[in-house]
């Protein structure tokens, strides 16, 4: 059963995943949906633009990091917000004090004043990055999840059954959960001879696990534990405007495209899942040219390779779960003109696919420009930060941001 499995498996990986268009074609399709070559930028663009918040390495108020980051985010004009729904309450450490039991569920978390003031808040989508067993998935830990995410599903649709909001459920990076991390070790090649370069120059290669496929039914198991759990409760919800969706989040689409054992490949298409959120940096790597043809290929691969469930039919399913360009990691290429343009052909490709959700790394930066910085806890400067941001620490919108207002400011016309 398990080789048969495997081969499925590797059969799927394999298939060609041409989109019968060829790049420039692909790059001329993409152009004609640029807001800034003049195309129109949808009336709804608001309830599709968004922002992480979470561990952020400054603030501005003496509330509680999690609210004053939702308030700000409404305060920009955006319906759309992505935070680290965690029972640790890692993440908003600034005028906060949590003081959670160890055994919180999850429904008892979102009845903390600090969830509940923020879900009080008019934004039409949270997306919540919720933690999981991931590749120690066992059949136990399956069930206790899928009760734990049946509850607080149950929960949201019942406390929030007279507005129209989406709450979107779903994990961290998870090709990096089934890698085990995110160091050298998780840079798989699929055969000797493949040579991968590392951040520091040197080059290596880690071949793909003797496990890999026992890791990826962990997690089809985990995926469609959560998702049963989803299904469950809004099977027994009924007169309700609220919406509680299940998402997985991939982030090494490129990889699984080449054969290399991922969730895009390996996973998607055996479990179903309401949505895909894609942290694309994979694609914006690959992208060389600066042209958006990576990130539009691998939004239609993952068309492909996804089994939805009937919640979804007739819906855009694949979303952007985690896009950014970091304003002061590359000081000597990267400046406002040439990053507001980037950020347009990125637009160009979701305006192009009609995609629901991009949501922006992030609010307000979490990335120190090197370790030194990185492993000291105090707040820090402008000068001292990556630049992954919509509000950097002097309180000055950045580049990102400014492109984004045009947006709403424009919504159903042009710039």
């Amino acid at each position: 059963m398990k080789k048969t499995l495997f081969l499925t498996m590797m059969i799927t990986a394999l298939v060609s995943c041409n989109t019968g268009n060829d790049d420039k074609t692909i790059t001329d399709i993409i152009t004609d949906h640029r807001p800034l070559k003049g195309a129109e930028i949808p009336a709804d663009i608001a309830s599709r633009l968004g922002a992480t918040h979470v561990g952020g390495k400054y603030f501005f108020t003496e509330k509680p990091y999690l609210v004053e980051g939702c308030e700000r985010m409404r305060s920009l004009g955006y319906d759309v917000v992505k935070l680290w729904f965690r029972k640790n309450g890692g993440g908003y450490p600034f005028n906060s004090e949590w003081n959670l039991p160890d055994t919180i569920s999850l429904v008892t978390l979102a009845q903390h004043p600090y969830w509940e003031e923020c879900f009080s808040m008019p934004f039409s989508v949270f997306a919540l990055s919720v933690d999981g067993a991931g590749i120690k998935t066992t059949e136990e830990s399956a069930a206790a999840e899928e009760d734990d995410i049946y509850k607080l599903t149950r929960y949201l649709l019942t406390k929030y059954r007279d507005r129209d909001v989406t709450f979107i459920i779903h994990n961290w990076e998870g090709d990096w959960m089934l890698r085990g991390g995110t160091g050298d070790y998780a840079r798989w090649a699929r055969k000797e001879g493949e040579l991968i370069r590392a951040v520091d120059g040197d080059r290596y290669t880690v071949l793909v696990p003797a496990d890999s496929t026992a890791r990826c039914n962990a997690m089809i198991r985990w995926f469609t534990a959560r998702q049963n759990g989803v299904n469950r409760a809004r099977s027994e919800v009924a007169d309700t405007r609220c919406r509680v969706y299940h998402a997985i989040e991939v982030n090494k689409v490129m990889d699984s495209m080449d054969g290399i054992p991922g969730l895009a490949n390996y996973v998607l298409p055996y479990t179903e899942t309401d949505m895909v959120s894609w942290s694309c940096y994979d694609a914006m790597v690959n992208d060389t040219t600066e042209n958006g043809v990576s990130l539009y290929r691998g939004i239609e691969y993952l068309r492909k390779q996804i089994k939805p469930t009937a919640a979804m039919e007739g819906k855009q399913i694949v979303f952007l779960g985690e896009i950014g360009i970091p304003e002061q990691r590359y000081e000597n290429l990267l400046d406002q003109e040439s990053i507001t343009r980037n950020w347009d052909v990125y637009m160009g490709v979701c305006l192009a696919l009609d995609i629901p959700y991009i949501i922006q790394w992030e609010l307000f930066c979490n990335e120190p420009k090197n370790e030194e910085l990185r492993r000291l806890t105090e707040t820090r400067t402008r000068d001292e930060m990556r630049g992954f941001w919509l509000v950097r620490p002097d309180g000055t919108t950045s580049w990102v941001g400014e492109y984004f207002q045009q947006l709403m400011d424009n919504a159903g016309g042009k710039l």
